[in-house]
């Protein structure tokens, strides 16, 4: 049986990152749905499972991987992002953050300087704020 289960996945994409993520969402939503009894929350989770499945017996490894990449791609820049906040909360009482008008650049300055003018690295553009 093992044998049969092996030589029915040789070429066959299996599982990865983002069929975890799919199958633990799906899971997600059917317990909701059978707490709620909202049928979109099992339409949903029923729907993410199929497609996890799809994925996992999918003989198009180049199309899967793509996808898996662009699911660690957006993983990363949420976790970079969250990192990133967290870090400002924790510097907060040192540090005041602004953003350059011109070009969005995050900007830290030193709390309890009085009015400062801020020049930013990477436009040059300068402005005045309180620190």
């Amino acid at each position: 049986m093992k044998e049969k289960f092996r030589r029915f996945m040789a070429g066959r994409y299996g599982g990865d990152d983002l069929n975890q993520f799919l199958c633990i969402a799906s899971l997600a939503f059917l317990v909701v749905a059978m707490i709620s009894h909202v049928r979109l929350f099992y339409y949903a989770g029923l729907a993410l499972l199929l497609y996890s499945y799809y994925r996992m017996f999918s003989r198009n490894i180049s199309k899967r991987t793509a996808e898996n990449y662009r699911f660690y791609t957006f993983k990363e820049n949420l976790a970079s992002g969250w990192r990133s906040k967290r870090s400002q909360w924790a510097s907060r009482k040192q540090y005041r953050y602004y953003t350059c008008p011109q070009c969005k650049q995050k900007l830290r300055v030193p709390r309890g300087r009085g009015r400062i003018q801020i020049s930013c690295p990477r436009c040059g553009t300068q402005f005045i704020k309180k620190s």
